[in-house]
């Protein structure tokens, strides 16, 4: 036996979070939900395999919280086990951003009520920010995947093969 390799077992955990287009629509959706939006616009391209974009006007995330706002098992939810007996909220495992880019090209644009202006994140398969840039958006989030669900293997793109039933 040996120790699969970190990239393998992000892979694979992803997979039993993002199971389909669906998955991370819902997922995005809830993200939207918990930062109180009060409007959300979901585009797909080809019906989501090749592009998905979730729009709203919720809180949007605070730039202190950027660097970690992908990275699996942060979260702004909860602090302890204690707190999973008062849950008001959809999502609290800081999984879904994590997730979904493990999978797909991930880019987010966010501006709180605080905030001048809007950033633009292109997010890496850990969840790191490769780069940011200004943006024109308004307050609330904007998260885009792109290439749909399918995963970097050797720099190029490649769906996941299913599980076998």
């Amino acid at each position: 036996m040996k120790q699969l390799p970190a990239a393998t077992v992000r892979l694979l955990s992803s997979s039993q979070i993002i199971t389909s287009v669906v998955s991370v629509v819902k997922e995005l959706i809830e993200n939207s939900l918990d930062a109180g939006a009060t409007s959300i616009d979901v585009k797909l391209e080809n019906y989501g395999f090749d592009k998905i974009e979730v729009r709203d006007n919720g809180e949007g995330i605070k730039a202190v919280d950027a660097p970690v706002m992908a990275m699996k098992y942060y979260t702004s939810k909860i602090n302890s086990h204690e707190d999973l007996e008062n849950l008001t909220t959809y999502g609290f495992r800081g999984e879904a951003l994590g997730s979904i880019c493990c999978v797909a090209e991930v880019l987010i644009t966010t501006r709180t009520a605080a905030d001048n202006f809007s950033t633009q994140y292109v997010l890496d398969g850990s969840g790191h920010i490769l780069s940011q840039k200004p943006s024109h958006l308004g307050q609330g989030s904007h998260s885009v995947t792109q290439a749909g669900l399918q995963w970097h293997h050797l720099g190029s793109l490649q769906p996941l093969p299913p599980r076998l039933k």
